[in-house]
């Protein structure tokens, strides 16, 4: 059995289609990585400078994928909107970016400069690299 992909919202905006659409086809891609689905988790994202967000709900083998932020998410991450679609390709060590690469060391120089923020980074590690390998591509 396949791990499911949903959208709660009938017409899901761009993020949470981009979202969505990178999980499916990663899982499809690596049915693996179903194993990471096992535990359940919260995830925010947000695009602050077009003024779009995204949820996503993993755990009981699944996906749920819904427009804006919907309650507490155990991690949120906010960033402008060109920085969202590099991140899935930044190679990963241990499911986060692997700072012997210049793409990972770009990552740490955006949070540095609160260009990109995490929040729940260090409550939610585990979580967060989680996350970071369901939309990775590599």
């Amino acid at each position: 059995m396949s791990a499911e992909v949903r959208f709660s919202d009938a017409e899901p905006n761009g993020l949470a289609t981009m979202l969505g659409g990178l999980i499916e086809a990663n899982l499809a891609a690596h049915p693996e990585r179903k194993r990471l689905l096992a535990k359940t988790a919260t995830y925010g994202v947000s695009a602050p400078d077009v003024g779009v967000a995204a949820s996503i709900r993993v755990g009981g083998n699944g996906v749920v994928v819904r427009n804006g932020i919907v309650g507490r998410p155990n991690v949120l991450i906010e960033t402008a909107s060109d920085n969202l679609m590099g991140l899935s390709a930044v190679p990963l060590r241990f499911g986060l970016p692997d700072i012997t690469t210049e793409e990972g060391r770009a990552i740490n120089r955006k949070l540095l400069k609160r260009e990109l923020k995490v929040k729940g980074l260090f409550l939610h590690p585990g979580k967060l690299a989680r996350l970071n390998r369901l939309l990775s591509v590599g």
